[in-house]
This record gives structure tokens, C-alpha cells and sequence, in this order.
């Protein structure tokens, strides 16, 4: 499976805090965000249209 490059606006500050997060914690923002995304999407009617 392939990764897409996405564009995104979002508050500087929370840019800011999740970015300090990401890097205290040794992980890249893609990363981080990917996991999320797939958390957030594994018990919704979405699931059934995104192969996780």
C-alpha cells in the first residue's frame, strides 16, 4: 500500500505541542498521526470501506 502526501491547516500552537510531543517521545508526525487516524477509525461505519 502506497502513502499519499496531504496538506493540512493547523493551529500553531498545537502544531507546536504535538510536534515537542512527537520528538520527546522519538517518533515522527506522520507517524503519530497515521496511528491515530487508525484508532479513530477502527470502531466507526467507516471501517468497512478502509482496509486497516
Amino acid at each position: 500500500m502506497g502513502k499519499v502526501k496531504v496538506t493540512m491547516t493547523i493551529d500553531e500552537n498545537i502544531f507546536s505541542a504535538f510536534k515537542f510531543y512527537c520528538q520527546d517521545n522519538g517518533m515522527k508526525i506522520s507517524t503519530k498521526v497515521e496511528q491515530m487516524m487508525r484508532e479513530n477509525i477502527k470502531n466507526l461505519p467507516l471501517q468497512s470501506y478502509i482496509k486497516v
